[in-house]
């Protein structure tokens, strides 16, 4: 009985898991790229410091990967990216938002609270659903 009381716990706990509101910011770069150089230098050293990125941690995967299909992020749900950087705000593998391109630190921070905003208004809503 023990055993079974066991398993219903690890099943109930991982079904719990489940439908927590997982939200990424997946960042696309090509190495070419003089913006992504640009925001590897300005942010990227940094950003994993900082509250948005435990709101919305960065996976950072090479446009080559990305057009091949070589990343696990590459089947989630969205839109093709055309330009680098292309930053794809992901909430349970479906794009939420993006920012295409990369200019200066300020303007990306303005975008990441915007996104962020509405990530927590749509987790805050989907939380309240009965």
């Amino acid at each position: 009985m023990k055993g079974r009381n066991a398993a219903l716990g690890l099943l109930l706990g991982i079904l719990a898991l489940s439908k927590v509101d997982a939200s990424e910011l997946l960042y696309i770069y090509a190495p070419d790229c003089a913006a992504c150089q640009q925001f590897d230098r300005e942010v990227l050293p940094y950003y994993g410091q900082t509250d948005e990125a435990r709101r919305l941690p960065i996976i950072k995967i090479s446009l080559a990967d990305w057009q091949t299909g070589s990343h696990s992020k590459t089947t989630c749900q969205t839109q093709p990216v055309k330009v680098t950087p292309t930053f794809i705000a992901l909430l349970n593998c479906k794009e939420q938002d993006r920012i295409a391109g990369y200019s200066k630190e300020e303007l990306f921070w303005m975008s990441v609270d915007r996104i962020d905003a509405g990530i927590t208004a749509v987790t805050s809503l989907s939380a309240h659903k009965p």
